[in-house]
């Protein structure tokens, strides 16, 4: 079987990293041939791709009401030509208006990856007539749907995920619900596990991440007299103002912006509770990474990562975007080391059904079908 996986580029994020695990282990089959294309040369993951066949192919589409689109896929439709593959597997909604421009080989099955709710698929509305974003994305949509046939299937990476695909896309698309997997190898607990203060949280550092909650919560449990250090991994266009906020509060020695890290799990490893308080979280693969080096969740609701939270098992799930119920939770966790340390194995444990093998094993079944 000849697979290609397409993503735009390989900055840092969430669908970036199950691209990069999914093609690696994909590779280590008999019978599988397997490539990563990009259009863009970014790449935060060198210290992965070293190991999968990874190419950058130039390509571009940007649409246009006056038809004057700029279309530039030449280069990609010569590759995919002459590769021949009975897969494509899609990544984020740029790759879906770029691959709508190319013709593929009628053999070829279309996987497309929801990754999130992609809002340039939501149903046509009647603001959807008097506002600019709503309008684009509308047309672009319909170019994108063009292209899908009854040979395209989407995965869903949460039940979130998949109640929006099932309302967007048209019934001839096969919806499937396919949870996100992490390597197991190198997300676990220290074989001796020290005890810290240390708590962490890891995103970009943009608005549907809401840092800005954590560093309150941390503020409020510096009142209660309850100490600990939050390290907040990932870096983005918030960077100055949460660091201003960081020093408003006199929190510089106890919270750190330590940027994006090559290694995040030594900082898990190090950690005594998972942190989270993002406002929209399309299935939150880190919250699996942190669980499977045991550690207890503590998070916002952003309707994804329902799908992770037992309740009181393997992490607490705070409904209302209040610093004071966030710190109530971490309280008790640091204050009850019995507690912390039950619900982190229980969330170790919970975190293996999550391994890459599981995973591909469940993506060829998609793909062959």
């Amino acid at each position: 079987m000849k697979i290609l996986h397409f993503i735009p580029n390989l900055k840092k994020g969430g669908a970036e990293r199950l691209a990069i695990n999914s093609v690696y282990s994909l590779q280590t089959l008999s019978n599988i041939d397997v490539q990563l294309i990009s259009f863009g040369s970014e790449n935060d993951y060198l210290f992965l791709t070293n190991t999968i066949i990874w190419k950058v192919i130039p390509a571009k589409v940007i649409p246009s009401f006056s038809g004057k689109s700029m279309i530039d896929v030449q280069q990609l439709q010569e590759y995919i030509s002459e590769y021949q593959p009975d897969v494509i597997h899609s990544h984020l909604f740029e790759t879906e208006m770029i691959l709508a421009h190319i013709l593929l080989p009628v053999k070829t099955k279309r996987i497309v990856h929801f990754h999130d709710n992609m809002h340039q698929f939501r149903n046509f509305q009647l603001k959807t007539l008097f506002n600019k974003t709503y309008l684009t994305d509308f047309f672009e949509k319909r170019i994108v749907l063009k292209s899908y046939s009854h040979n395209t299937t989407a995965i869903c990476i949460s039940k979130d995920a998949k109640q929006f695909a099932d309302n967007v896309l048209p019934g001839s698309i096969s919806k499937k619900l396919l949870h996100n997997a992490i390597d197991l190898v190198r997300f676990q607990p220290l074989k001796k596990q020290i005890k810290t203060n240390e708590i962490t949280i890891i995103g970009s550092l943009v608005n549907k991440k809401g840092q800005q909650l954590a560093i309150d919560c941390v503020a409020e449990l510096k009142n209660r007299g309850v100490e600990l250090h939050l390290n907040i991994l990932g870096d983005g266009v918030n960077r100055k103002a949460l660091q201003n906020q960081i020093d408003q509060l006199s929190l510089q020695n106890s919270v750190t912006l330590q940027g994006n890290v090559e290694y995040p799990e030594q900082f898990l490893q190090s950690s005594r509770i998972y942190l989270h308080t993002a406002i929209y979280e399309p299935f939150g693969l880190v919250l699996i990474e942190a669980m499977a080096c045991g550690l207890p969740v503590v998070c916002t609701d952003g309707k994804g990562n329902r799908d992770l939270i037992h309740e009181g098992e393997n992490g607490f799930m705070v409904w209302e975007r209040d610093p004071k119920l966030l710190a109530d939770k971490i309280e008790l966790l640091f204050k009850n080391e019995d507690l912390r340390m039950e619900m982190g194995e229980k969330a170790r444990i919970y975190a293996q059904e999550f391994g890459m093998e599981k995973y591909v094993t469940e993506l060829l079944e998609i793909y062959k079908s």
